[in-house]
């Protein structure tokens, strides 16, 4: 009879010990420290219910949480930034997420070793409009497997920005810091939404977007390279493929020649495309360069319009449909840019800085 009663406690012991190992993950935490989640793709992920270290896979992600949760981004220090050292200053732990990485905007290998070494408890990275979500989930899946870190995908769509806010408030567990942003996002989109539907069909403006060194190269309507100016109804110029990921469809001068454009946007991440454009006598016949109507996008500490989207393409939103349309869309840049800098960075933009950022890109 002892023998019987021994075995039994046994393995009741046995089956109490199994059960607490049950409750511990690799990382060492209890079952109970955790909860599962949706991601905004639709993927079931378990993540801690307390994030303290989040690490964003490409800047669009990055800024989000920087925005929002700047103490909680795992990294090092850096100044992407060129916007004053003071708010270079304020800009902290974005080294190593300004590549694209495996789930960046590139589809890119991520820096695992980088990633592992910042020891994040839930990796965040954002979908893309010309890439479809079956393969951004297929790559989170996969990263989150190799580094046994709960990956979760949030939307980068410049119309859904005010849900990833809310989403990201929840996962990072501060609602309200995310509330007052979300409301940003959606008064933005709607309101300059609004104004750019009374635009005739006749008053749209034809745009053409220079990229490279030359000016030579383009993105065409759909491109998640040129969603700001397909939200403020700017007609894109460039009759050019589709290239899902990096973009940047060559064009020829002649092919520019043709289209005519009333506007020339440009990207100035590639030297200065604007002098090389305005010396160039070939471009001079071009009707936005009669007309003296090639603007530079404004690009600090991010740009404003493209590479790296991020979320200060809501002010560009604001930017270029006051630009193509100021007798529909009648703003004070100027003042929208410190607004949105000290809702977004905490900064307090100067008139000099202002000024500064817009210098090339203004039609006043």
């Amino acid at each position: 009879m002892r023998r019987k009663i021994g075995l039994w406690w046994v393995i009741m012991l046995l089956a109490a010990c199994l059960a607490g190992c049950g409750k511990e993950t690799a990382t060492g935490r209890n079952v109970a420290d955790k909860t599962e989640i949706t991601d905004m793709i639709g993927r079931k992920v378990t993540v801690p219910r307390n994030i303290t270290k989040v690490y964003g896979t490409n800047p669009l992600a990055t800024m989000l949480l920087y925005s929002l949760e700047p103490a909680k981004i795992a990294g090092e220090d850096s100044k992407p930034g060129n916007l004053q050292k003071s708010l270079a200053e304020k800009r902290r732990s974005m080294s190593g997420q300004g590549q694209g990485g495996m789930l960046g905007a590139e589809g890119t290998r991520a820096n695992m070793e980088k990633i592992l070494q910042t020891a994040p408890d839930v990796i965040v990275t954002v979908t893309a409009a010309d890439m479809d979500d079956g393969t951004i989930g297929e790559n989170a899946d996969r990263l989150q497997a190799q580094l046994r870190i709960p990956v979760v995908v949030v939307s980068s769509s410049l119309t859904e920005l005010d849900r990833t806010y809310t989403f990201l408030g929840e996962l990072l567990g501060n609602k309200e810091r995310a509330k007052e942003l979300a409301d940003y996002c959606r008064h933005t989109i709607r309101e300059t939404g609004s104004l750019v539907a009374a635009i005739p069909e006749e008053k749209r403006v034809r745009v053409y977007y220079a990229e490279g060194a030359t000016g030579l190269a383009t993105e065409p309507s759909g491109s998640r390279h040129v969603e700001v100016l397909d939200l403020v109804r700017g007609i894109n110029v460039a009759q050019v493929p589709l290239n899902p990921g990096s973009g940047q469809n060559a064009v020829s001068l002649e092919k520019v020649m043709l289209w005519n454009p009333d506007v020339i946007i440009i990207n100035k991440g590639n030297g200065d495309t604007f002098d090389y454009i305005t010396h160039d006598d070939r471009w001079a016949n071009i009707k936005a360069v009669k007309e003296h109507r090639l603007y530079e996008v404004p690009d600090q500490p991010y740009n404003w319009f493209d590479r790296p989207p991020s979320v200060n393409r809501l002010l560009g939103i604001k930017w270029l449909a006051n630009l193509l349309y100021p007798d529909y869309v009648k703003l004070d840049i100027k003042s929208e840019a410190k607004q949105f800098y000290r809702l977004f960075f905490h900064y307090e933009l100067t008139d000099r800085e202002a000024e500064d950022l817009l210098r090339r890109s203004s039609g006043k």
